[in-house]
């Protein structure tokens, strides 16, 4: 906890929000570009994690084996959701270029079904 907090006060608040939102957006746009439909309208998403629809003739579990195996980890989604959605999270330190990594990744995933 006390390191989580001096990362955060190291990076700063307000840039700590502007770097997930910057991750988030990223995220969002390639996924706009592969055709992939957020399930919250911009207006109600967070900065932090986004929900997808699976895309089509994709199962979660399919979709989850094929990203873990390059390296990357979605989220199920839940209850009535489960077999109907994926889950994104950019918290953390990550960097730009590890978003792109697994954006690539996840293109490629969609396309070996």
């Amino acid at each position: 906890f006390n390191e989580a907090l001096d990362e955060l006060l190291e990076e700063g608040v307000a840039k700590r929000i502007q770097r997930y939102k910057k991750m988030a957006a990223l995220i969002r746009t390639r996924m706009a570009a592969l055709g992939i439909k957020p399930v919250l309208p911009p207006d109600r998403q967070s900065n932090s994690i986004t929900a997808f629809y699976l895309p089509e003739g994709i199962s979660y579990d399919t979709l989850h084996d094929r990203l873990k195996a390059a390296g990357y980890v979605i989220y199920a989604g839940q209850g009535n959701l489960e077999n109907k959605i994926f889950r994104v999270a950019n918290m953390g330190a990550l960097t730009e270029a590890q978003f792109t990594g697994f954006l690539d990744a996840f293109e490629q995933a969609c396309k070996a079904a």
